[in-house]
């Protein structure tokens, strides 16, 4: 299991990529199918969106993984399912690598 934070306000922030949305980011990079949210307690499958998070280690980057609208807009820390793929959210490191 690991712990992330939600990086809010990126939604406006950052501009989608070559895949068209952030989900289909995660999708296309982890080649996976997002069912649910990846938070450890949720079992949502409405309204899931490529969040945009950091873990609470001393990694700094960014990552895309898949989260239900409510816990998109969380600002604390959420645990996420170990078996989640944590995605590049560097366009430069996947979609836009040249």
């Amino acid at each position: 299991m690991a712990k992330v934070k939600n990086i809010n306000g990126t939604s406006t922030a950052t501009t989608p990529c070559k895949c068209g949305t952030w989900i289909k980011h995660w999708q296309t990079f982890s080649g996976k199918y997002a069912i649910c949210c990846s938070e450890i307690n949720c079992s949502t499958t409405r309204n899931l969106v490529g969040a945009h998070v950091q873990r609470t280690t001393p990694d700094m980057s960014w990552y895309i993984i898949p989260l239900c609208d409510s816990h998109n807009k969380t600002k604390g820390e959420l645990e996420i399912r170990s078996s989640v793929v944590f995605v590049s959210a560097n366009k430069s490191e996947t979609c836009e690598k040249k």
